[in-house]
């Protein structure tokens, strides 16, 4: 009987734990930033002091360490909710909620994924420079080719085409041939089964709305691109490369591949500064038009009377728009907007700060990119750049997508918008509460708060006041509130279908690709409602049970469906509460610590729904192996015999360069590594042939 060895199976056991539990991936370094963040600004509010701003409050109010908390995740991951009132505490700790709004939002942390994956791929590319004369004489050729779209004709340009692009033309044709092989048509059985029947599918219950046949043929008119990007011109790439439906290359040689990386890489670099002039923008506009509104001595009375304590009128303008930006909803006016329903101009400002910050934002950065596309001059490099992150967005940036999706993403964001305006415009006829609000006032307030609703988390009344049914109806809106992008950044992932476990091949018929995207959007569809159930169930279980006493007494304020609404809310980063009767600030303010831990996780796995895959090109690090192998499956290589004859081919080139030059020693470690680098290639192809 074979003896057992503890020390090996102790150390396999550490290996297994750091590849499972310590590999690092997008969202467990996005968590790991949180987490540590949070911990580390709760430590800073909660010893900056415990008095408040308040004259009359600041001799008995103490900010715990729980709430300090508290308020750290919720302004971190962007939802709002406050345990206290922040009129309470000081200038500092305001200032340090806000400053975690801003780092926090998805705008800024999509600019410092741009930030690293553009190092990466100056480091990636730098390498290749460094390493390889044939690559050198590829970006020269490049160069010298946009050189001559600039100014000269089509004909002069092919003559100063270089040396090496010249000897590659073979390889170019062979490479096109292997494309228009690998990407032909193919009929799949699949495409020939029946129609879809419900009770087969599934469980065979009843469909989901979204399973039904005719709401399915209607959302793919929709939710598929028209025309894929092998459709646009690539004029920007001195080759034209096959593109499947999900805009991947097909059957690169290595200096398509490099070239390929080039114009990426430029693509980064123009997001790294378009990012940043984004945000700036959207910030300084409202703050110029907020902050000089702020001093008009109606707003002021109600700065100053609405709370004790001298208000700082240009602060509160400025706090506001971060938080409309970051879609946060905290506000150092405990009343939050409620005084405001008469005065059209901050609700607008505010409400389009709200949009632009994370709603549209996606929307409006492809609006941007567009716009540049048609102004600067048609022949320039940077043309050619926006033209690629038009064709190919999620090769590059998460949160840009292609031109249909977004025009589905803009139709679905504006009709859930203009579905809850008109709902609180119905379903509170006659109700007291609301009725009393003059006409025009009330239909901008309707208006303001379907926009706050969804992720914006300011509100504009009392929500323990409005009509029962609107109330369910906000729980729903809040729960799908980050659907729509997360459906949107799942669809256009260009390694969708690795992302969800499935095996897809290279060759696909039109039907057949119409009928996948279907089916891995209803995946995914399924899969995110599915995870947000069990959180949401577990949550309020939890809390449930730790507030029994004062849901069974009741205490004021105190019901199921508070806990819900705070949880729905609190999962969805949206901020909304139905409060309690005796102060300004959230429900979740009048639990217990342990509730509101509960509901700091809630926040936490909330903020972190809407990320993308780990399988996922614009996360992915350039020279990462996964990214390598991902691009090698969807090129079409075949496997690492692809990729040693390419690398052979490479060392040809530079061999022949040298001797072109006259060189006659030779290297012989050089020859040393071709020659172990065509015996694996010869094995390898044996292997395969095998």
């Amino acid at each position: 009987m074979p003896q057992l060895d503890p020390a090996k199976h102790f150390e396999a056991l550490l290996s297994f734990i750091h590849a499972r539990v310590f590999h690092l991936n997008y969202f467990r370094l996005h968590l790991s930033y949180f987490i540590f963040v949070i911990l580390l600004s709760s430590i800073i509010v909660y010893g900056s002091g415990v008095n408040g701003n308040s004259n009359d409050e600041e001799a008995s109010f103490y900010l715990t360490y729980v709430d300090s908390l508290f308020l750290c995740t919720s302004a971190m991951t962007s939802t709002g909710l406050n345990t206290v009132n922040l009129g309470a505490i000081t200038t500092f700790q305001q200032s340090v909620l806000y400053i975690l709004i801003f780092i926090g939002n998805v705008v800024t942390i999509s600019m410092v994924t741009v930030a690293i994956r553009r190092h990466y791929y100056r480091v990636y590319m730098k390498d290749f420079l460094n390493h390889s004369k044939a690559g050198r004489q590829i970006v020269n050729d490049i160069d010298r080719q946009t050189d001559g779209r600039t100014g000269s004709s089509r004909a002069e340009e092919g003559m100063t085409t270089g040396s090496y692009r010249q000897d590659e033309s073979n390889e170019t044709r062979r490479s096109a041939e292997m494309r228009e092989r690998k990407v032909a048509p193919s009929q799949n059985k699949l495409d020939q089964t029946s129609a879809y029947r419900p009770h087969e599918t599934g469980h065979g219950g009843f469909p989901y709305p979204w399973e039904i046949g005719s709401i399915r043929n209607f959302s793919s008119k929709f939710g598929l691109p028209r025309s894929t990007p092998s459709d646009k011109s690539h004029h920007y790439l001195s080759f034209q490369p096959s593109v499947d439906h999900k805009g991947r290359f097909h059957s690169l040689n290595e200096a398509e591949r490099e070239e390929l990386g080039g114009v990426e890489y430029r693509a980064l670099s123009l997001l790294l500064w378009l990012l940043p002039a984004y945000i700036i923008f959207w910030l300084a506009l409202p703050m110029v038009i907020l902050i000089p509104y702020s001093y008009v001595p109606s707003v002021q009375t109600i700065l100053q009377g609405s709370q004790p304590g001298n208000l700082s009128s240009g602060w509160w303008a400025t706090s506001v728009v971060i938080s409309a930006f970051g879609n946060c909803g905290l506000d150092i006016l405990n009343e939050n907007m409620i005084p405001f329903q008469a005065f059209y101009l901050v609700l607008i400002v505010t409400g389009t700060a709200i949009l632009a910050g994370n709603t549209f934002f996606p929307i409006f950065l492809r609006i941007v990119i567009w716009a540049m596309s048609k102004v600067v001059p048609r022949k320039s490099r940077l043309h050619h750049t926006l033209l690629f992150l038009l064709h190919h967005p999620r090769r590059c940036f998460f949160m840009l997508f292609p031109a249909t999706n977004t025009w589905w993403l803009a139709a679905v964001q504006v009709s859930m918008h203009i579905g809850l305006w008109i709902f609180w415009i119905i379903l509170q006829i006659n109700l007291a509460t609301v009725w009393s609000i003059p006409a025009g006032p009330r239909t901008i307030s309707g208006l303001f708060q379907a926009l706050g609703v969804r992720t914006g988390g300011f509100y504009i009344i009392s929500l323990a006041d409005i009509a029962p049914a609107l109330q369910v109806l906000y729980v729903g809106a809040m729960h799908i509130s980050g659907l729509p992008v997360i459906l949107s950044l799942r669809s256009t992932n260009t390694y969708e279908e690795r992302s969800i476990g499935v095996k897809d091949s290279v060759g696909k018929s039109k039907g057949s690709d119409d009928n996948s995207e279907n089916s891995y959007i209803s995946t995914h569809l399924k899969n995110q409602l599915a995870s947000d159930a069990l959180w949401l169930f577990i949550a309020v279980f939890l809390i449930c049970i730790i507030e029994r006493d004062g849901i069974g007494l009741p205490a004021p304020g105190f019901s199921i469906w508070a806990v819900i609404f705070d949880s729905v809310s609190a999962f969805g980063t949206v901020g909304l509460s139905t409060g309690v009767p005796y102060d300004n600030y959230s429900f979740c303010g009048a639990w217990f610590a342990t509730s509101k831990v509960v509901l700091m996780a809630v926040m936490l796995r909330g903020r972190h729904r809407g990320l993308p895959m780990a399988i996922d090109r614009a996360v992915l690090l350039p020279g990462q192996e996964l990214m390598e192998r991902m691009d090698r499956e969807y090129n079409g290589d075949d496997g690492d015999g692809q990729r040693v004859r390419e690398e052979r081919k490479v060392r040809e080139d530079e061999a022949g360069a040298r001797a072109e030059d006259g060189e006659e020693a030779q290297d012989p470690e050089q020859d040393k590594a071709a020659g172990r680098m065509h015996q694996e290639g010869s094995e390898e192809d044996a292997a395969q042939t095998a």
